[in-house]
């Protein structure tokens, strides 16, 4: 059964040795997962190992995100399961990360999928929602598009894991990447988050200039949103596509040096937040 677990601001570090491990063991075994409780909500197939009310608002929440994806991203919605274990404890959790993973770094919640199924697995703590909404969000996006670079899987949960209400915007990237920005040390790269293959190599930088590009991608003009509204349905077709880096350069409206407005985008936002 091959198994890719997808690294994330939650799971990152994931070595050949915990690959394997997942390859021969994990979704093999039901052993020490929630069951007590299990709601379905449209998509969501929600396992918890404490009493959950169906109606609790973060998971009707999560269930409205099924829709927020698809209609930012121009995407279909699935009728693909996506298991979510909630373990009532971190210590539960731990207990069974530790007996299926062994070599698995210390994180609050990761993503799971195999030939078969979509899986989240999480701790119920205070920071759930944000781990949730973040994982879940792959979920829903390998559902409709199996093989997405790793940089752009990224870069869509970090700009859902956010409230609503926030509309994508992640303060505390932007203060990071503009705290970078001062110090002359980064500049948008996309040709080179392109060439990231492995969460392993994924570092602070990586995730908020993944997010930065598609704030930029997703917020800022229609052509820019429908340019990655476009790449994302041909990667559904074919996961070869050419990179989106590529089309950036030749695509008609979008003006400019991309990652000089990806700068200009990110200082309005300092700007705006008051990280400047």
């Amino acid at each position: 059964m091959a198994c890719l677990i997808v690294g994330c601001a939650h799971l990152s570090g994931v070595d050949d040795a915990i690959r394997q491990h997942a390859l021969h063991g994990f979704g093999t075994t039901a052993a020490g997962l929630p069951k007590r409780t299990e709601i379905v909500a449209s998509q969501l197939v929600i396992h918890a190992d404490f009493p959950l009310p169906g109606q609790h608002r973060l998971v009707r929440e999560l269930e409205a995100l099924r829709v927020d994806v698809s209609q930012t991203l121009g995407l279909p919605i699935s009728d693909e399961p996506v298991n979510l274990y909630l373990f009532e404890t971190p210590a539960r959790y731990e207990e069974f990360v530790v007996r299926q993973f062994p070599s698995f770094p210390a994180r609050r919640a990761f993503f799971v999928e195999t030939d078969t199924t979509l899986s989240v697995y999480a701790a119920w703590q205070d920071r759930v929602a944000e781990d949730l909404r973040h994982e879940t969000t792959h979920g829903y996006l390998h559902a409709v598009v199996p093989v997405i670079p790793l940089w752009l899987d990224e870069g869509i949960a970090e700009f859902f894991e956010l409230p609503k209400l926030e509309a994508g915007l992640h303060r505390a990237h932007i203060a990071h990447l503009a705290g970078r920005r001062l110090e002359g040390t980064w500049w948008p790269d996309l040709a080179r988050l392109e060439a990231l293959e492995s969460a392993a190599d994924l570092s602070q930088d990586h995730y908020a200039e993944a997010w930065c590009w598609t704030h930029w991608l997703l917020c800022t003009t229609p052509e820019r949103r429908a340019a990655l509204q476009d790449y994302l349905t041909d990667l559904r077709r074919d996961s070869a596509t050419a990179p989106l880096s590529q089309r950036l350069r030749h695509a008609p409206g979008l003006g400019g040096d991309a990652a000089a407005e990806v700068v200009k985008h990110l200082e309005e936002l300092a700007v705006r937040t008051g990280a400047h």
